[in-house]
């Protein structure tokens, strides 16, 4: 059966979609003359071939990961044999080859703004990281536009963003994209930001490689897209993103997911666009499965539900990439991308995570919509991308040798006896990275200096002293600045900005009172 990528529906509006017109995904298509089998381990191919013969199957192609083959039977005859095999004690398992769907529709193209990423709070986000060049998020979809110019371009190290992919719909190694879902999906992870053209990506500065398992009319078969995961997973992929799915469940999809899962391969799915149960792969449980939301941060119409979804995600009136240039698409294809961007910038800021560790930071720091709690339309809630970010951006500040600072940092000088005054800071964060740290005065005032103490790594925390010396002003008066802390990891993860008001009291002689002890 195949998988699709759902080909475009009108909506009469940008914050509405209907379900695909390509296929009725409640009752599961599959490819004609088609079927994948497992034989049982060890069984002689002789045996195998002679059992295939007994329906009229031959095999013509396997998953060679996880031992699935691909048989050609006669058209027609699929559900007969996949019945006559399972009777044979000799097969592991046995199904039809099911279709899968990109999971989105088109919308109102003049709508015109990326609002997803003020709703999920991209925007603060990127404050703390852009992403890495060393995170790679695969696009299992229609392929991508090769030559698009907010897709082909260089990240932050000048690392190449489209990495070499591979096109298992056409058998080649030409993942361009012949139908535009892929792309739009691809443009929503990372499309290339600050670069003047365009649109802006979730995770701007991570690279992505195309893997096509859905042809020009936006679907493909089950087999396909199991070995385009099990090739994300064994090319560098941490994340796979599935914008597509199919109703049908498939011992050959789990299978796939289940060698990426446990290759440490984080995977994103739509849940689909039916406004009924989760599709698969989306349903398993080692995915990561995405429902949608509109712009009024509400459950999008079309957006499938039920227990084992994570998260919801925008994913109406979305604005991003097209093989001809940009465009509006709406779906649960594009809330997913969203999620895996989110899951790239995490991962980004703190490499040593599990892809546990990052699903379940999306769940807990998403914004609880719905029913209070967990619940089966919006999941753990709308993810919030600052509200995951933004304990990489605190800094903790003493004074040494030691003590808290709970305000701001106050200086007295007089004429009598203090002609200046210093204190030392320590500034710290936890990190498996050593942090370059930097402070500045703002503004910058005549009567203060910072001067570096020492800076380095202990255990997992990275520091710098600073001793800030104030000296006697040129009148009498109250004086304020700001010492602002930024850092910067080794994975160009920015920690900060932390603010620290400074105070500086100069009068001509500081009294010392002291108030007398009265004992009864």
């Amino acid at each position: 059966m195949p998988v699709l990528a759902q080909e475009p529906a009108a909506t009469s509006s940008p914050d509405t979609a209907t379900a695909p017109l390509v296929a009725d995904l409640g009752n599961p298509s599959f490819v004609p003359g088609e079927i994948l089998v497992k034989f049982k381990p060890g069984l002689a191919s002789q045996a195998a071939n002679k059992g295939l013969a007994r329906v009229g199957g031959r095999a013509i192609k396997k998953v060679l990961a996880i031992d699935v083959t691909r048989v050609e039977v006669p058209p027609g005859r699929e559900l007969a044999a996949v019945a006559a095999l399972r009777a044979n004690t000799d097969v592991a398992f046995v199904e039809p080859n099911y279709i899968a769907y990109a999971l989105s529709t088109p919308s109102d193209p003049y709508f015109s703004s990326q609002w997803a990423y003020d709703v999920a709070k991209f925007s603060n986000a990127w404050d703390v990281t852009k992403g890495s060049s060393d995170i790679v998020v695969a696009i299992v979809d229609t392929g991508i536009d090769l030559s698009h110019s907010d897709l082909n371009c260089t990240v932050s190290n000048g690392a190449a963003k489209l990495l070499s992919g591979y096109n298992f719909y056409s058998d080649n190694n030409n993942p361009d994209d012949d139908n535009g879902h892929g792309t739009h999906v691809a443009g929503t992870v990372a499309a290339c930001t600050d670069n003047g053209i365009g649109v802006s990506g979730s995770a701007p500065n991570v690279r992505l490689l195309p893997v096509k398992v859905l042809g020009s009319s936006g679907s493909g078969s089950y087999a396909d897209v199991a070995d385009g995961i099990i090739y994300a997973a064994d090319n560098g992929a941490k994340i796979i993103n599935l914008s597509l799915g199919g109703s049908a469940g498939s011992t050959t999809m789990l299978n796939a997911v289940e060698y990426a899962y446990n290759k440490g391969v984080l995977i994103v799915a739509a849940s689909g666009n039916a406004n009924t149960g989760i599709y698969y792969p989306a349903a398993y449980s080692q995915v990561m499965a995405v429902g949608s939301t509109d712009s009024g941060d509400v459950r999008s119409s079309f957006s499938n539900y039920g227990p084992g979804l994570d998260v919801v995600a925008p994913g109406s009136s979305i604005y991003s990439t097209f093989p001809w240039g940009y465009g509006y698409s709406s779906g649960t294809s594009m809330a997913s991308p969203h999620v895996a961007g989110l899951a790239a910038l995490i991962w980004s800021a703190e490499p040593g995570l599990t892809h546990a560790g990052v699903r379940q930071i999306i769940r807990d720091t998403a914004d609880d919509l719905g029913s209070v709690g967990y619940d089966d339309f919006y999941g753990y809630g709308r993810i919030n991308a600052w509200s995951a970010l933004e304990k990489y951006a605190t800094v903790d500040i003493q004074y040494l040798p030691g003590g808290p600072l709970t305000g701001p940092i106050s200086f007295f000088v007089d004429d009598v006896s203090a002609t200046s005054a210093s204190d030392t800071i320590r500034v710290s964060k936890a990190s498996p990275e050593p942090i370059t740290w930097n402070a500045s005065l703002s503004p910058a005032q005549p009567w203060i200096s910072v001067t570096p103490g020492g800076s380095g790594l202990i255990a997992a925390v990275g520091y710098a002293d600073y001793t800030l010396t104030v000296t006697r002003p040129a009148t009498y008066g109250t004086y304020n600045t700001n010492l602002v802390i930024t850092g910067e990891t080794d994975s160009h993860t920015q920690v900060g900005p932390e603010v620290v008001s400074i105070q500086l009291v100069y009068t001509p002689q500081i009294q010392t009172i002291y108030f007398p002890s009265v004992f009864k």
